[in-house]
């Protein structure tokens, strides 16, 4: 019933087909996200919902991953597997939790690209905020 699942963000690309390969092996489904779903929880993205509506708001370029019903060993092949089949990282990353599952994909990908610029200046995940984009 709750099969593992991966929501993949702006990786309808070669570097997706190849994540969505190294999944097969390991059980995990995989399912592409489009914009047009931005506006769905990450709750109703996992269940399979169709929007009713298409999102029209705010849009984002960024690979992201979500990861769905993913226990830890299989997170952790999940992981190797890039390593292994030399799959450059996807840096915004997150797993279905019961905080963020009420949260748009627009939302995650806010608060993952806030964290991550944290940690690139060894702060807090909440400290500051920064203009400018950053590179990998």
């Amino acid at each position: 019933m709750n099969m593992p699942l991966i929501l993949l963000y702006n990786l309808d690309t070669p570097k997706g087909a190849k994540i969505r390969r190294m999944c097969l092996p390991l059980g995990l489904r995989t399912r592409l996200v489009t914009p047009e779903e931005y506006g769905l929880t990450l709750g109703e993205l996992a269940e399979g919902t169709a929007p009713e509506t298409p999102w029209t708001g705010e849009t984002f370029g960024d690979e992201m991953l979500v990861l769905v019903n993913c226990p830890g060993p299989l997170l952790d092949r999940f992981l190797q597997g890039f390593r292994r089949n030399k799959i450059p990282a996807v840096y915004l990353k997150a797993v279905l939790t019961p905080t963020n599952r009420t949260w748009n994909s627009v939302a995650l990908h806010g608060e993952l690209v806030r964290e991550r610029q944290a940690i690139a200046q060894g702060q807090g995940a909440h400290a500051g905020q920064t203009s400018g984009k950053e590179g990998n």
